[in-house]
Order: structure tokens, then C-alpha cells, then sequence
């Protein structure tokens, strides 16, 4: 008898957090930036306590820094800190007069695996690098993130890059969610006129999605919350208007590349097809797509036509003034 209420029990609760989740997603601010940026979910890390020593992840000719931040929003004040890698070349090489500033994906640190990969591909090349966490991920410290703590951030450490690299052209790369965070932070300082924003060639989106919605219709879950009309499309309406790359993206007055693998499968590769679509049906010209036919959603760098591709448009558009 206890062991089939105990079934009961949990079954009911299963039933009961089934058809509540996706409205706490719909009305709960706090919940929804919990999975927007599941890097919080991921923390602490174990790797956190070393991301002070790059050395320790394998990466030579590589500075740590910490950037302090203080943040007003309407009556609020945001301190915080930034953890940051400078990331120079082991030798010299096309990309030596070229800065690209990383925006990483929604999970874990910096330090992570496949993105030490990718540093050390665009090392090799002779490229600095300047990488970081957004405040609540990795030791950068201050807030919990959400859409607009994270532009904030990517403001500050542009500031602070040109600044220690007056000579360097400045390209952005972003990957996955940083592909939309990186589209709004270099849409609002377009838009505010900061100075920075003419250092700035191009911008790199690799496994980038139309909008945080759409992408959200691919979260696995999603199909079996969409069998049932009261849950059906909940979470993505939650991310309405959330990194609205799609209708960003052709108002931007730079080069763009768009990287994306054709086996991606946790933002399918017709996001960027149709980034793409969009953006040359705006009028603007000087958009790029790069399909590599492997590397999924993590990997395109492995991929030797992608990694060609995007060298050269950094070489292309570092010219463009």
C-alpha cells in the first residue's frame, strides 16, 4: 500500500510540474533567465577556481584580468566583476593587426573544452583574442545574467579592449546564444553612437538563431509540451522579443558572416539560412553564409572550408573603414 502512494504521489507531482513549468516560464522573469542562460544551472563549476591561471587550461601567451563593473539601471546600481583572457599570438601570422572579441554560448565558462579549440585555432592564425564571463557565469561575479546585464558587459569589455589595443581592427565573434548577444550589443552602441562602435569590421555568428523564440521551439522538451492546447508554445512565447537578432541583424552597418553546420542539431542550420534570407531581402548586401557540412553545434571550427571561410572575411573586411 505505501509503495503505490508513494507512486501516486509522485506521479501526481510530475503531472502537476509538467503543466506549471511552462507558465512559470511565461510569467516568472527569474525562472526564464534560469534557462536562457543555463550557465547559471552549470554553477559553481570546478573549473571556476581556475579560470584565474589559463595555464592550466593548455593556453599559452594568455593573461588573466578582472575588470570592475558598476552599472546604473533606472534606480538600481549593479557592481560586479569581470573575468577576462587576452589571448595573444604564440607566433606571427595574418591575423597579428586583428582583435576578435568572443561572445560565448549559454553554457558554463570560458574555459570550456571546445572553446579553448577554437582560441587556439585563431592563435595559430595570429590573432589576439579577448574572451570572457558574463556576470553569474565562470568568476564574474555581480548579478544574475539576463538580456540586458549581458549587452552591458560586452559594452564594458569592448571599452576596455580598444583602449589596451589602440592599433588593433576589432571583428566580434559570437556562438549560439552569444550570436544574439552580440548582435544587440553591437546594435545598441550603433545605436547610442559610442565611439567604439567604429573600431568595429565585422561580426562572425556561428550556430546563431533567428530569436531567442524561435530557437526556443527546438528545445526538446517542447514537443511533448505541445501536445496539449494549455501548454502548447508557452515557453517560446515567454522569449518574445528577447534577442531579436532577425530584425536586428540588417539594420547593422558592418560586414556579417554566418557560420552554421548543416548537422547542427540544437539550433538547426535553417536559422542562418534564413538570417541570411532576411537579411539580403532588407537590401543588405554585405552578409555572408558559410554551410560546413559537419561540426554540429559546438564544432564548426573543426570544420576546414568554415575555419577558411571566416579567415578570410576577417582578412577582407579588416581593410573596411
Amino acid at each position: 500500500k505505501q509503495w503505490y502512494q508513494r507512486r501516486v504521489r509522485g506521479l501526481l507531482l510530475f503531472v502537476t510540474l509538467f503543466f506549471t513549468i511552462p507558465y512559470f516560464f511565461l510569467y516568472c522573469k527569474a525562472f526564464k533567465n534560469r534557462f536562457l542562460f543555463s550557465g547559471v544551472i552549470n554553477y559553481p563549476s570546478k573549473q571556476d577556481k581556475f579560470l584565474g591561471d589559463p595555464s592550466k587550461f593548455g593556453l599559452e601567451q594568455t593573461s588573466n584580468h578582472v575588470l570592475q563593473v558598476d552599472e546604473c539601471s533606472g534606480t538600481k546600481k549593479r557592481s560586479g566583476k569581470l573575468g577576462v583572457w587576452v589571448i595573444e599570438p604564440v607566433k606571427d601570422g595574418p591575423g597579428r593587426d586583428v582583435l576578435i572579441l568572443y561572445c560565448h554560448g549559454a553554457s558554463s565558462n570560458r574555459g570550456k573544452p571546445h572553446r579553448i579549440e577554437f582560441y587556439k585555432v585563431f592563435q595559430g592564425l595570429g590573432y589576439t583574442l579577448v574572451t570572457f564571463d558574463y556576470r553569474g557565469f565562470g568568476d564574474s561575479k555581480g548579478c544574475r545574467a539576463s538580456d540586458g546585464t549581458v549587452v552591458a558587459d560586452c559594452r564594458q569589455v569592448l571599452g576596455w579592449a580598444v583602449q589596451r589595443f589602440p592599433n588593433h581592427q576589432v571583428v566580434v565573434w559570437g556562438h549560439s546564444l552569444g550570436s544574439g548577444i552580440s548582435t544587440k550589443f553591437l546594435h545598441s552602441i550603433q545605436t547610442d553612437g559610442i565611439e567604439s562602435f567604429n573600431r568595429i569590421r565585422g561580426l562572425v555568428l556561428e550556430s546563431a538563431f533567428m530569436s531567442a523564440e524561435e530557437a526556443a521551439k527546438n528545445f526538446p522538451a517542447a514537443k511533448y509540451w505541445n501536445y496539449f492546447k494549455i501548454t502548447r508554445d508557452r515557453i517560446p512565447r515567454s522569449m518574445s522579443g528577447i534577442f531579436p537578432t532577425v530584425s536586428l541583424l540588417p539594420q547593422l552597418q558592418i560586414p556579417v558572416m554566418l557560420v552554421h553546420a548543416e548537422d547542427d542539431h540544437t539550433i538547426p542550420h535553417q536559422h542562418s539560412v534564413e538570417l541570411h534570407r532576411v537579411c539580403t531581402g532588407a537590401g543588405k548586401t554585405d552578409v555572408h553564409l558559410y554551410s560546413a557540412s559537419s561540426g554540429q553545434h559546438r564544432f564548426v571550427h573543426r570544420d576546414t572550408g568554415a575555419r577558411e571561410a571566416a579567415h578570410k572575411f576577417i582578412q577582407r573586411v579588416k581593410f573596411v573603414s
